[in-house]
């Protein structure tokens, strides 16, 4: 393998490909991509990105099909503990000469350079907002106690937006409009 595809994990010698119209090649590659991350999450810089692909040799140019993986890590929304998880992103892209930014991916030549695919497959799936589990409780918004650890001792917040139909019905504001009870039995 050549210098220059060792330091380019994601570059693809495809001349074989263009030169004949209707043929496929499995692909699998793995590298390390830096820059990887939104606002909630991140794929670290030292961990592996790997690309599962079939290139096919269309008209226009090379076909991209197959799915990126990677392993995230960020904070939890909720209780700002560690946070992780896994990529799986499903691609399929066109790779033409003289392309459209906005539609498709450049091939120069006869080498393809699917780091772009794989950035972008990764940024887009990035949780913004990522959870350490879907059953985190969080931090008590009162006392900054973990819920997901201890029971908070804080009352129950009121909720104004029910303070004027607590005055009709003699109770408190607490709770949901369904908790409410009229005094008289609903009649």
């Amino acid at each position: 393998m050549s210098r220059r595809f060792e330091e380019h994990p994601f570059l693809v010698e495809v001349g074989d490909l263009r030169r004949n119209p209707g043929t496929r090649r499995r692909i699998q590659l793995a590298g390390r991509l830096s820059g990887l991350a939104v606002s909630g999450s991140a794929v670290p810089d030292d961990a592996p990105v790997s690309l599962e692909a079939l290139l096919e040799s269309v008209h226009d140019g090379i076909l991209v099909s197959g799915t990126v993986r990677a392993r995230w890590r960020g904070s939890c929304r909720r209780c700002l503990k560690d946070a992780e998880g896994d990529l799986e992103v499903a691609v399929r892209e066109l790779c033409v000469e003289h392309g459209d930014e906005e539609t498709t991916y450049a091939l120069t030549g006869d080498q393809l350079d699917l780091e772009p695919i794989v950035h972008d497959a990764c940024i887009l799936d990035l949780p913004l907002a990522p959870l350490c589990s879907q059953e985190c409780l969080g931090l008590c918004p009162e006392c900054g106690a973990d819920r997901n650890l201890e029971p908070c001792a804080c009352a129950p917040a009121t909720d104004q937006r029910w303070a004027g139909l607590a005055l009709l019905t003699g109770g408190d504001a607490e709770g949901s409009p369904g908790e409410l009870r009229r005094k008289d039995g609903g009649r």
